[in-house]
């Protein structure tokens, strides 16, 4: 993203509740959690490797379930902009996170 001389950066916000409990519902009914939240903040994986520093393979992986460490739980979070605790109140099962 570029921008112009002297002009300020725009500043990012947490998300909103109301953003959250869109999140739960969605994949309540039936979305992967992963997807859900890439799908709403379309944000492409190449991208979100460069944000978070997870690799794309893994990346790729996370939609299939598995285990989710907390680092890249918390690298998620910052790049949606979004808390860790409401990220992880999306996650189908909170076991599915390793520390």
């Amino acid at each position: 993203m570029s921008r112009r001389k002297g002009e300020r950066p725009v500043q990012k916000r947490l998300a909103d509740a109301h953003l959250v409990n869109l999140m739960r519902r969605s994949i309540a009914s039936g979305s992967d959690w992963f997807q859900a939240w890439q799908g709403q903040e379309c944000t492409p994986l190449h991208q979100l490797s460069k944000l978070t520093g997870i690799p794309t393979r893994r990346l790729q992986t996370l939609p299939y379930g598995g285990a989710v460490s907390r680092a890249e739980i918390d690298a998620l979070a910052r790049a949606w902009c979004v808390s860790t605790s409401d990220l992880i109140s999306t996650l189908p099962n909170p076991a599915l996170i390793v520390e």
